[in-house]
């Protein structure tokens, strides 16, 4: 049976919709039979969370971060609000806890709920027609990411991933130091010798890009929270991936959701991009 384990680290970098994937994912496997299994039921949400999601294989329990609780609660208010399930009224006390499919739920398959990495090309098609184009550095590792994916090499995978961010990280920078045009801000650049370098001298001139380009507080919000979680994730997986002290143990669901973070990401950080240069 597919597991869904989900670590400490890994709680709190899922969003809400790719954890409301997952919650659909395991009951349409679940309801498939309306069978018992083990000392619970399948249609139990705490159950799934307990159980499914906080579960190791051997049965301990995993740590949960304090954020989850919270975010697997707006996962199912989002399922509802989606009519994908809904109560079910069979169960004893009608305990909120226990749902079921709706008629929508049923006829949805769970990869159409947020569709699983497929296609590179697709993926790129629709950034670059949301965004404009891609890089061409960066497009050839965005490429052999989601190729390497498909054919299960998660390192290869993981290790892309990241060169693909770091390097759009880079020429982000370089657009930020060039926008401000202050003495002070290139020597800093200057001394930028990492990627970590560049991402922090970005973060710390978010409030004087604010400033210079007024009304665009969204993007920049935006924009702050990609570098502060995703490419700090991207970055240390290609570490891992790149630099091992021993062969690296990449979770392909974790690496997964972490693909389907991409089109927002570089969405993000190519809108910042052209209000810059322009």
């Amino acid at each position: 049976m597919e597991t869904f384990t989900l670590e400490p680290d890994a709680q709190e970098r899922i969003s809400v919709e790719e954890l409301g994937s997952l919650i659909f994912k395991i009951l349409k496997r679940n309801l498939s039979t309306r069978k018992r299994i083990t000392s619970y039921y399948r249609e139990s949400l705490q159950s799934i969370m307990s159980l499914e999601l906080l579960r190791l294989p051997g049965g301990g329990e995993i740590k949960r971060h304090p954020s989850f609780e919270r975010k697997f609660a707006r996962a199912v208010q989002m399922l509802r609000d989606k009519s994908l399930i809904m109560q079910d009224y069979t169960q004893p006390h009608a305990q909120e806890e226990f749902v079921e499919l709706t008629e929508n739920g049923e006829k949805m398959e769970s990869e159409q709920f947020l569709p699983t990495v497929e296609s590179s090309d697709k993926m790129i098609d629709e950034i670059e027609s949301s965004a404009g184009p891609l890089d061409e550095v960066a497009e050839v590792y965005l490429r052999e990411s989601l190729e390497t994916f498909k054919s299960n090499f998660l390192i290869s995978s993981a290790f892309c991933l990241g060169a693909m961010s770091e390097r759009y990280i880079l020429l982000l920078a370089e657009a930020v130091e060039a926008d401000l045009n202050d003495p002070g801000i290139s020597r800093v650049y200057s001394n930028c010798r990492s990627v970590k370098h560049y991402a922090k001298f970005i973060s710390d001139n978010l409030n004087k890009l604010r400033r210079k380009h007024p009304g665009n507080d969204v993007i920049f919000r935006e924009l702050d929270t990609m570098i502060n979680t995703l490419s700090g994730y991207y970055r240390m997986t290609r570490n891992e991936a790149g630099h091992p002290e021993f062969v690296p143990n990449i979770e392909r669901l974790i690496l997964e959701l972490a693909l389907r973070t991409v089109p927002k990401y570089l969405d993000t950080i190519l809108r910042v991009m052209k209000l810059l240069i322009t």
